[in-house]
């Protein structure tokens, strides 16, 4: 902030601002709103012109009260800045140093998205007091002022010559304001001007919102993840045992398992080539056992079927032969 250059226009040249020259002319003009004068619709050019002695004075300079208003537009626009930053959900604010407080993590991501913000976060902020005396928070001083007609979130008076001002001024240059602290300014009172976004979606609480949403997002995505899922190359690790002799019905079995399994899958996977191949033997012995087993409980179940068909038989012919000698007698009788 220090030794910028500020091109006026109007053929009023250039003034050399210093850190010093700039703190009296706020100091300044800051008690001259602190003595009760109304800036409500900005500074009179009379409190300008005695700005423009005072520091003239002080610093044997030749400034004019042009020069000192478009200055004082410069800090407007630092105090807008600054305004937005306080306003970030994830910043602090120290009220005895004047310092707006990120941590580290949303520092860096603050500043890699937003460079130029860098000289207002985790360091004291020069003239704050000053500036909030002047632009304080109730305070809407001439073009700055907005009318009920204008949208939430948007700054009139800037075009697209007002954009490439804000550049050249970060650039310590800056073209020639319009009558932005005069007397009698007001919204009713300016052009219709195209008007821009003062914030990005990912400034302020909107992009406090978005940054927080995403990240919780993919913390869904990763936990809400099936554990059906296999790996990609399960039945390339599994084929590859054909090597060691498994052919390919015990080859396509194991792998059915597998999937049959996912956990199992996933964990035979991380396995060395000689764990692989233990796995699938003991499964294939198993599978032998459980099919010769399968086979004897058939056996010895057509066999129970055989001895119950024999038992009943036996029954029918014992009735039989009961019901004949009862015949037998009666006949006999």
């Amino acid at each position: 902030m220090d030794g910028h250059v500020e091109g006026l226009g109007r053929g009023t040249g250039v003034a050399a601002w210093t850190s010093p020259m700039s703190t009296f002319m706020l100091k300044n003009l800051a008690n001259v709103v602190a003595s009760g004068v109304k800036t409500g619709k900005g500074f009179k050019k009379v409190y300008f012109n005695a700005c423009a002695r005072a520091v003239n004075e002080k610093f044997n300079t030749t400034l004019n009260s042009e020069q000192i208003k478009n200055h004082l537009k410069t800090w407007q626009r630092k105090w807008a800045k600054i305004t937005r930053l306080k306003s970030l959900s994830a910043s602090g604010f120290v009220e005895d140093n004047y310092i707006i407080i990120l941590d580290e993590e949303h520092y860096n991501g603050h500043v890699h998205d937003h460079k130029a913000d860098a000289e207002y976060l985790n360091k004291p902020l020069e003239n704050y007091a000053e500036m909030e005396t002047i632009f304080g928070k109730d305070m809407a001083i001439g073009k700055f002022a907005k009318d009920s007609s204008a949208p939430l979130g948007t700054e009139e008076g800037d075009t697209e010559d007002g954009a490439a001002n804000e550049d050249g001024a970060a650039n310590g240059i800056e073209e020639d304001p319009s009558s932005a602290f005069e007397e009698g300014a007001t919204s009713n009172a300016r052009p219709n001007k195209r008007a821009k976004i003062v914030e990005s979606a990912e400034d302020g609480l909107i992009g406090a919102f978005n940054r927080v949403g995403d990240k919780l997002a993919m913390a869904i995505t990763q936990v809400a993840k099936s554990n059906d899922e296999l790996p990609e190359d399960l039945f390339a690790k599994v084929n590859s045992l054909s090597v060691s002799g498994f052919n390919d019905l015990q080859i396509s079995t194991y792998y059915a398992h597998l999937v049959a399994n996912p956990l199992i899958g996933k964990a035979f996977c991380g396995l060395p080539f000689e764990h692989q191949l233990h796995w699938i033997a003991i499964f294939v012995k198993g599978e032998g056992k459980g099919e010769e087993a399968g086979e004897e409980e058939e056996e010895e179940g057509r066999g129970r079927e055989s001895s119950a068909r024999e038992k009943k038989k036996d029954e029918i012919c014992k009735r039989e032969g009961k019901l004949g000698d009862e015949e037998r007698m009666m006949t006999r009788r």
